[in-house]
């Protein structure tokens, strides 16, 4: 339990970092700081950004059922597509989450531009640096959806590792890539006979309960 002034001190350090931008926090913690679990605290907004591409639904079902997870744990939760959320600031939540669909083994177009368009805004503003040093309390979760009708999984990866690169750059602590299968609209065979095996319906309740379940458990680990 805190002191008034210690409250008070606290407060008036939230402040103070707030004034910085994320450059020069991560000059402080790694130059000045003798503790990077007291800048966590003064760092910790417990909440969290959802931004997904989805184009047939698989993508989004994914999403919500990272939501409910997160919310679950007392996170407060933005949901947004990436049109919406081509402007929006990553650094302003404890966790990212960032989900996408597979189109020929790459991000679909509008991903590929969302992440470009985004990391050129990074870039400018100089929050790129060399060897993307880890920032305190910025973490990142990484999901796809694939139908993986010839090769499986190997078909999203080349997604999941862009879009890594992506905010391990910016220096967040990306804790994990997940795979989910969904299913592929408009042509049977490759759902029935695929590498995954039959995979209509998918993701079905009890994918995206495990991912609820998985996202809760993720969500107390940043406790």
């Amino acid at each position: 339990m805190l002191t008034v002034k210690e409250r008070i001190a606290k407060n008036i350090l939230k402040f103070t970092v707030k004034l910085l931008s994320p450059r020069q926090v991560r000059v402080w913690q790694h130059r000045f700081w003798k503790s990077k679990q007291l800048l966590k605290e003064v760092q910790r907004m417990n909440n969290a950004l959802i931004v997904y591409y989805s184009n047939t639904g698989n993508t989004e079902k994914v999403a919500f059922a990272i939501q409910r997870g997160l919310e679950k744990e007392g996170m407060e939760v933005t949901v947004k597509k990436v049109n919406e959320a081509i402007k929006e600031e990553f650094y302003n939540y404890d966790l990212v989450c960032f989900g996408s669909s597979v189109l020929h083994a790459l991000p679909p177009p509008p991903v590929f531009k969302f992440i470009r368009k985004n990391d050129r805004r990074y870039r400018i503003a100089d929050e790129v640096q060399v060897s993307s040093p880890k920032m305190v309390n910025k973490n990142a979760l990484v999901f796809v959806t694939y139908s993986g009708p010839h090769c499986g999984v190997n078909e999203a990866l080349p997604v999941g590792k862009y879009i890594r690169q992506f905010f391990e750059h910016l220096g967040f602590d990306v804790k994990d890539e997940w795979y989910e299968v969904g299913e592929f609209y408009n042509w049977e065979l490759g759902n029935i006979k695929g590498r995954m095996g039959d995979i209509r319906g998918r993701p079905n309740e009890e994918d995206l309960a495990l991912v609820e379940l998985k996202t809760s458990q993720l969500a107390r680990s940043l406790k």
